[in-house]
């Protein structure tokens, strides 16, 4: 399996969960009208953020330091 790069994950992680944030806080206080389509790309983009930052801080380091022969 491929391994993400932690601080790229990072920042597209957050980039993602506000990008779609900021949508839905647009949209529900009024200062935008959005079409479904574009309400449902901004929980889109918030999930797919959530899954980005799931995967890198779960994902286990290949640090070989410890490893005895």
């Amino acid at each position: 399996m491929r391994k993400r790069n932690p601080l790229m994950g990072g920042i597209f992680a957050l980039i993602f969960i506000g990008f779609g944030s900021y949508r839905f806080y647009m949209h529900y206080n009024d200062l935008a009208v959005l079409p479904t389509w574009q309400l449902i790309m901004a929980g889109a983009f918030i999930v797919y953020g959530l899954f980005v930052a799931y995967t890198v801080l779960t994902q286990k380091s290949n640090n070989t330091d410890n490893d005895s022969e």
